[in-house]
């Protein structure tokens, strides 16, 4: 990511990357977008709220100026919803209200405390119908910080392209995913989650990313192969005592362990994420500090390689140009699912039939028909 790009050109990528994202796996929290603002409208807004808005969040609005939601839920990274404009109204105009009463209800002689300020606007609320809690981005420093019912006022961002930028990138790289929400579906739209109640929990579905779960084959060779090893010899011994006359023990027990399977995969991908995903003050791949290398599960054997290793086994110069772009876009967090993405590219095209089918998408060749 370049630091010299204009914030509200870099808020215009970043939305543009989740935007596509939702129309392809989210169609209805798609659908649940505004259309964006137009001049008019921004410069009537700013003359309502009696101060002006900075670029970035402009940029936000005109591509998208707030949501519809989803079953009482909102698409942004950590549940929030995108507020429309006329609650950005609303909301900014009620707390300027509570922070004049709160200082004509003040002690005489004593300081009163600051609410809220005329350069807070905010843009993201607890959900649609609810703006007791949300997120404003702060017009002196262009921060995102949140606002609850009780008065705190919390830096949460470091700017709206940075919080952008890692909501894309969390669809993007699920696996990577900072924070502890994670990107799902419920009834086709995307939620943030897991879900804390319990009925909405069973029925969230986390996703896992463009390719398909690295689950074992339902064969019980490849089921035993993926378990931990520490549970293998109760494997063997439940397979051997199997009646194999009788087929519906033997699906039942396949099935039995299968979920097992699929359950310690999933949880080796989560401490993969969990022990790589916050390395943000290390270069990626062999220089992992000490102290993020005690963090990685025992059964974790390997690292994602160094960015010149991946760079020097790519074959191709347009190949090795994608690559540098999408590194340079990348947020630090999620630079070991990035690696080890390019690192899989790597490996196929080092192969003759893999290196052919990388040529044939490269020089934009199509099979016939």
């Amino acid at each position: 990511m370049t630091t010299d790009t204009p914030a509200d050109v870099r808020v215009t990528r970043a939305w543009s990357r989740i935007v596509e994202w939702l129309a392809e796996y989210v169609p209805p929290s798609y659908a649940a977008l505004r259309p964006g603002a137009s001049e008019d409208e921004l410069v009537a807004l700013e003359e309502t709220l009696g101060t002006g808005v900075r670029e970035e969040l402009k940029a936000l609005w005109r591509l998208s100026a707030g949501e519809d939601g989803v079953n009482g839920s909102g698409l942004m990274l950590g549940g929030w919803a995108l507020m429309p404009l006329d609650t950005v109204v609303e909301v900014y105009q009620a707390q300027m209200r509570m922070q004049e009463e709160n200082s004509e209800d003040g002690i005489e002689g004593q300081e009163t405390p600051v609410r809220w300020k005329p350069s807070w606007i905010p843009f993201c609320s607890f959900s649609p119908g609810d703006t007791v809690y949300g997120l404003y981005l702060n017009g002196e420093n262009g921060e995102v910080c949140r606002w609850t019912r009780f008065g705190e006022r919390e830096r949460e961002y470091e700017s709206l392209p940075a919080y952008l930028e890692l909501m894309a990138v969390s669809l993007e790289a699920p696996m990577a995913a900072a924070g502890p929400e994670k990107p799902g579906m419920l009834g086709g739209a995307l939620v943030w989650g897991p879900p804390p109640d319990e009925g909405r929990k069973d029925q969230w579905v986390r996703h896992l990313g463009q390719a398909p779960p690295r689950h074992p084959a339902k064969t019980l060779g490849a089921i035993r192969e993926a378990l931990p090893r520490d549970e293998r010899a109760e494997f063997d011994r439940q397979r051997d005592a199997l009646d194999l006359a009788g087929p519906a023990a033997v699906a039942a027990f396949r099935d039995h362990w299968w979920e097992r399977a699929v359950q310690a995969q999933e949880q080796l991908e989560d401490d993969v994420a969990a022990a790589l995903g916050g390395n943000i003050m290390v270069a990626p791949g062999r220089t992992l500090a000490p102290e993020y290398e005690a963090m990685l599960a025992p059964a974790i054997r390997h690292r994602p390689p160094s960015m010149d290793d991946i760079r020097s086994a790519l074959r191709h110069e347009n190949v090795r140009t994608r690559f540098d772009r999408e590194l340079m876009d990348a947020v630090p967090p999620h630079y070991p699912a990035l690696l080890l993405r390019w690192w899989d590219i790597a490996r196929l095209m080092a192969d003759p039939r893999g290196d052919r089918a990388v040529r044939a998408v490269i020089n934009g060749l199509r099979t016939p028909g």
